[in-house]
This record gives structure tokens, C-alpha cells and sequence, in this order.
């Protein structure tokens, strides 16, 4: 006889390192009430686990699905911390899970995704459902497709077989709970649309896995847009059923009003007929009110947690306008906090701010682009197998007025993408040069000094940053490590620099790209970059000992957004483009308080701590847009204002 048996596990304290989190002992609770209950779930055994330490974690995974026949039914739920280590494999947390000083997961701590989807794969059900209520949650998805079987039949009462997997968010950025609920967001709305029925299809009396996903996936985007449910499944595994209800008066008049809702809200004709529904349907003033209710919850969440971020700005205009990178970051992090995406706060932003940052933000500036520099061929030759350009580059006086033009080459390469997209790489030539800011140089702080000797050997820097026609083809590539966003950008355009990348996000992209071009490609080396920056000049910009708006992106009291890359077609010494303004831009190194110690071979400082950005913004006063300034940032933040440019090692001898 099929029987339907569910594993529940919740953890919600951890080791060092972590959050411990609330919710997930009640999510367990709600989710064995409803499944165990013979009227909804039905189901003939329910396994909790809460707070579970490796061991019993995966004893009882083992145990559970060791014990399954082929018309079994099992449900794997988990809610927790979901962890990647450095190298992309996915962790359930335990009680035991700790992090490393680094930041990094201790992995004896933590149950490895592939022993579960191993145990899952080897257990003789023929209908596996698992619900992941976690962090990463997606990635549990990849190589499980070994679970189908096509070698028996379906019996009518259990719906398809197969597998199917259930995830919180394809997304990482965003907060696994909310002030004030006892349930995380998602459970929330899993748990809601079995206990009301709402996740039902019409007149059915089962809830199946595609229709409960559904259900999730419309409250969940209503209530923290920044969530991205998603749904992976073989055979028919989201025709599995997984709950019966009563389909009642209270049932239709429900789905009546789930129908109604538009943008949040219910048209007054459109009340009125539900009066008329109420009323036909017999369904009391209380009950109707009552469904009303949580038919707009996740709508009126989503406004909550608007009126929040808007109070927040308005307090950040008051206390300093215009907003710093400090303001702007604790609002990136706020919008996280409150599932927010860049989009639902355009409006909001453009009403408090006006015509300065927000309004730029929701519609870049038009930027034309510079006319291309001058590219010829070399002679061919059997030594020679670059070609040279030709670009303009520029001193100015104290003042910031051009002194001197000057026309120079330097050889170069492009590395082809696909597509018609280029990847150009300009030779910096090998060299020593002293790091750190000149002694008494305005605007400079203690982390820039002592100034020291450094020997840099050859090696290819990107000519602009990387743009975001250029990542869009490179995220396209096999991943390595971890997913990448194909179009994480604020300000959109094909060759404005891309930014909203995280330092990790940064490093998959030049894994994937070394994969492709069999080159090595990195982020280059605080030591490199400020050596290409400067391109043997001594003074706090390469033009000289001031910027204008006229060579450079940066902010003067009128916030625009990044410019095409290229845009001013004023290069630096070695051929660089933007290297001062536009994006910050992410280095290999960790974060280091001094140059005390610091590599005199150009090679990075390790430190898995956060990460160095070199070069300033447009967000950025001038003074931080200077040759040795710098500034750290954790390595998994997405500001839009950090960008990166790569570079590639191999001699030309």
C-alpha cells in the first residue's frame, strides 16, 4: 500500500559566524500540523527535526528515505541557513555549522547537498518532493535528474511520479525573515496556501506540487519582489499531490477574490460583485472580511516595506544630502532587508530626491559615445602578432587646465566573446614605481602609506572596464563556481561599464573567460592596478595634480551615473581608459590597514576578509578617485558603483 511520509527539519542556531534564525523550529511545527492532519495533508508519517547536529541529520535523512517502497510519497522539507563554500558546493546547515575567520564555511559542519540528493536518488520512491526554505536553495537542483525512473505506474490517489524540487529564491539577495512574523516569508505563504485551499485550482480537491508553486510564487513576488521562487522537476513530478481540501462555499469564494486582485487591489465594481458572490454563496460578513484580509496581505506587506524605505530616505536627505557611498550602501542594504528590488523603490526615490541621484538612476544619462581610437595593424611579421593603437592623453595645471596633448601607441589584443563583441587588452609594460601616496599629499589617509618600492613584471590590462555587453557574454559561458546575473546593472547599456557585481562574481567571470580564451585571466593585483593607473607618473591623478568633469566621471554636487566606457577618449599614459572615476573597481587583494609588509613584487595581499576597490566612482569626490587611494568592501556586496577590469598574463617575447 503507498504510503506519504515527510522528513521536516529546522535549524535556527547555529555556530560562529552565523545569524541564528527564528523561524525555522516554527515552520517545522506549522508544516507537521497541516500534513498531519487527515483532512488536509493526510500523511501516514511525520519525521520533525529540529536543531539536529550532522550526525543526527544525516541519520535520519538515511533513515527516512531507507525506508521508502516505489508508491511511496516522501516530502523533504528544510528551512535554515543555505551555505556555498569557495568553491560553489551547497550546505544544509546544523546546529554545528560554523564559519572561519575568512568568512569561509568549515564543511565537516555543515550536511552536503550531494549526500542528501545521493540518499534521495538511491531510495526506492517513486515520488520525491523537496522544499527548500533557504539561501542558494537553487543550486540543490543541479545533477539530481538521476531520480527519474520510468519503471512504474502511477497511482491515481497520489498524482504523477517523479521528482520535483521547491525552492525560497533563484535570487541571494534577500532576508529570510520578517520583524514580526513567526514564520519565514516563504513557509508563510506555503504553509497558507495549503491550510486555505487558496493554492488549489479551480473546483479541485487536491492541492498538486505545479498549482502549490504557483500559489508561492504570486504571494511571495507580491510581498518581497526581491525573492525569486523557483521550481525544477523531472517527469511529472509537479502533478504530484501533495494535500486534499474541502472544496466549499468559503473555498470558491476565495478563489473569487483571488481573481479580483490587481496590482494589490480590488476595483469597486469589481467589490460589488463580490458582495453579490458573498451574498449568493450564503458567507458571513466576518468570513469574507477575513479572506479579504489575507488575499491582500502579501500586498500590504510590500507597501509596509515601502513607507519604510521611504522614511529612511527621507531621514538620509535630512540628515546629509547629497547621499555619500555610506548612505547609499546602508540603503542597498535596507532594500535587502526588505525584499526590495531596485525597481519597486524607482518611484519613491524619484519623489523624495527629484531631479538629482534617484531620477538619474531610473533613466541614465545619454551619453554619446567618444569617437573610437584609431586602431592599424602592425606590418606582419612572423615576430610580431599584436596590433597597435593610437590614443590621446593629457596633463593639466593645478587648476585642472590642459597644459599638454599628447599622441601615443601601445600595442594590444582582442580576445573575441562571440558575437561581435571584443574584449580588448592593452600591454602595460614591466617596471618599478613607488606605491602609495607622495608624503603630504592632500586628501590621503594612513592606509596609504608607508610608500614603497614595488617591481611589477609585464603583463594585459582590460582598456575600459568591463562592459555589460561584454559580461552578458561571458555569463552566457558554462558556470564554474557560482550562477551569475546576466544583467545585474542599475544603469543599463550595452557599453557602459557593468556594475552591481559582486568581488566573487567578478572572479567567476574570469574563471569562465580563462576556461574560454585557454589564457589566464584575474582581476589584477592592488600593486598592478595602481602601477597601470599611474603609468610612471608621480603625481595624485596620471593627468596631473587635479581632475575635471571634463576627463573624468566623478560627483560635484550633481549625481549622473556611470558614462560609456571610453566616453572622454582621454587615455591614460599606458592606454587605459576611466581608470580615475566612472565605477570603482574591484582588486584580487584582501583588505590590509597599511603597506607595512605589503608584496614588492606586484603580487595580491591574501586575505579572505573584504576586499580592496581601487579608482573612485561617480559617486565619488575627486579626492577618492586619486592613484593611491583606497577603499575595502565585503566581497559579496552589490553597489552600483564597483565595477572591475581584468587582466591576462603571458609574455610577448
Amino acid at each position: 500500500m503507498a504510503r506519504k511520509i515527510a522528513l521536516l527539519i529546522g535549524v535556527g542556531e547555529y555556530g560562529n559566524g552565523l545569524k541564528p534564525l527564528r523561524c525555522p523550529a516554527n515552520g517545522v511545527n506549522a508544516m507537521q500540523e497541516l500534513l498531519e492532519n487527515p483532512e488536509i495533508g493526510g500523511f501516514d508519517q511525520v519525521v520533525p527535526l529540529i536543531n539536529p547536529d550532522v550526525g543526527t541529520m544525516q541519520a535520519r535523512i538515511g533513515e527516512v528515505f531507507g525506508q521508502l517502497s516505489k508508491n511511496d510519497l516522501v516530502l523533504f522539507y528544510f528551512t535554515g541557513h543555505g551555505i556555498k563554500d569557495m568553491s560553489g558546493n551547497f550546505y544544509l546547515s546544523t546546529t554545528q555549522t560554523q564559519l572561519f575567520k575568512s568568512g569561509s564555511l568549515n564543511p565537516g559542519t555543515a550536511v552536503a547537498a550531494d549526500f542528501v540528493k545521493r540518499v534521495i536518488r538511491g531510495s526506492y520512491a517513486q515520488r520525491k518532493v523537496v522544499i527548500l526554505d533557504c539561501c542558494f536553495a537553487s543550486a540543490f537542483a543541479e545533477g539530481i535528474t538521476g531520480m527519474d525512473d520510468n519503471s512504474i505506474d502511477v497511482e491515481n490517489q497520489l498524482g504523477g511520479k517523479g521528482w520535483c524540487v521547491m525552492t525560497a529564491s533563484k535570487s541571494t539577495r534577500y532576508a529570510l525573515e520578517q520583524e514580526g512574523e513567526d514564520l519565514s516569508v516563504y513557509t508563510r505563504y506555503l504553509v497558507d496556501g495549503i491550510r486555505t485551499g487558496g493554492a488549489a485550482s479551480d473546483e479541485q480537491e487536491r492541492i498538486y506540487i505545479k498549482d502549490l508553486h504557483s500559489y508561492v510564487q504570486t504571494q511571495v513576488k507580491a510581498a518581497a519582489p526581491a525573492m525569486e521562487p523557483a521550481i525544477f522537476n523531472g517527469l511529472d513530478g509537479t502533478k504530484i499531490a501533495i494535500a486534499k481540501i474541502q472544496v466549499d462555499s468559503l473555498q470558491r469564494y476565495r478563489k473569487q477574490v483571488q481573481r479580483k486582485v490587481r496590482n494589490g487591489r480590488i476595483r469597486p465594481a469589481a467589490l460589488a460583485n463580490l458582495k453579490q458572490q458573498q451574498i449568493r454563496l450564503r458567507i458571513s460578513d466576518e468570513d469574507a472580511a477575513a479572506i479579504l484580509e489575507e488575499v491582500l496581505k502579501p500586498y500590504r506587506e510590500k507597501a509596509k516595506h515601502l513607507e519604510t524605505y521611504k522614511q529612511a530616505l527621507i531621514a538620509e536627505k535630512e540628515f546629509a544630502y547629497p547621499l555619500d557611498d555610506e548612505a547609499i550602501e546602508e540603503l542597498e542594504e535596507l532594500k535587502r532587508q526588505l525584499n526590495l528590488r531596485d525597481e519597486d523603490v524607482r518611484a519613491t526615490e524619484k519623489e523624495i530626491l527629484g531631479d538629482g541621484l534617484k531620477q538619474q538612476l531610473t533613466q541614465p544619462p545619454d551619453v554619446s559615445p567618444a569617437p573610437a581610437p584609431k586602431v592599424k595593424p602592425v606590418k606582419t611579421t612572423k615576430a610580431q602578432k599584436y596590433q597597435t593603437f593610437s590614443f590621446k592623453t593629457a596633463r593639466v595645471d593645478e587648476k585642472g587646465k590642459v597644459i599638454e596633448t599628447l599622441e601615443k601607441k601601445a600595442e594590444f589584443f582582442a580576445e573575441d566573446l562571440g558575437d561581435g563583441i571584443k574584449l580588448e587588452m592593452v600591454k602595460i609594460p614591466g617596471g618599478t614605481f613607488m606605491m602609495g601616496a607622495a608624503e603630504g599629499e592632500k586628501g590621503a589617509s594612513d592606509d596609504e602609506y608607508p610608500r614603497h618600492k614595488v617591481t611589477v613584471s609585464e603583463f594585459w590590462m582590460g582598456k575600459f572596464a568591463v562592459t555589460q555587453e561584454q559580461w552578458q557574454a561571458v555569463a552566457k559561458l558554462k558556470r564554474i563556481e557560482r550562477d551569475l546575473n546576466g544583467d545585474p546593472a542599475r544603469f543599463k547599456g550595452a557599453k557602459h561599464p557593468v556594475e552591481k557585481v559582486s568581488w566573487q562574481e567578478a572572479e567567476e567571470f574570469c574563471k569562465r573567460l580563462s576556461k574560454k580564451a585557454k589564457k589566464e585571466y584575474k582581476l589584477p593585483s592592488e600593486a598592478q592596478w595602481e602601477y597601470a593607473c599611474r603609468a610612471n607618473t608621480k603625481t595624485p591623478f596620471h593627468f596631473g595634480p587635479t581632475i575635471t568633469k571634463d576627463l573624468v566621471n566623478y560627483y560635484d554636487g550633481k549625481q549622473q551615473g556611470t558614462k560609456e566606457v571610453g566616453g572622454f577618449a582621454i587615455a591614460s599614459p599606458f592606454g587605459l581608459y576611466d581608470m580615475h572615476g566612472n565605477v570603482w573597481e574591484w582588486c584580487l587583494d584582501g583588505w590590509h590597514e597599511n603597506y607595512k609588509d605589503a608584496p614588492n613584487d606586484g603580487d595580491e595581499c591574501k586575505s579572505d576578509e573584504k576586499k580592496i576597490r581601487r579608482g573612485g566612482s561617480w559617486l565619488s569626490s575627486p579626492v577618492n578617485c586619486r592613484s593611491a587611494d583606497r577603499l575595502r568592501l565585503a566581497c559579496d556586496s552589490h553597489n552600483y558603483d564597483i565595477g572591475f577590469r581584468v587582466v591576462c598574463f603571458f609574455t610577448t617575447k
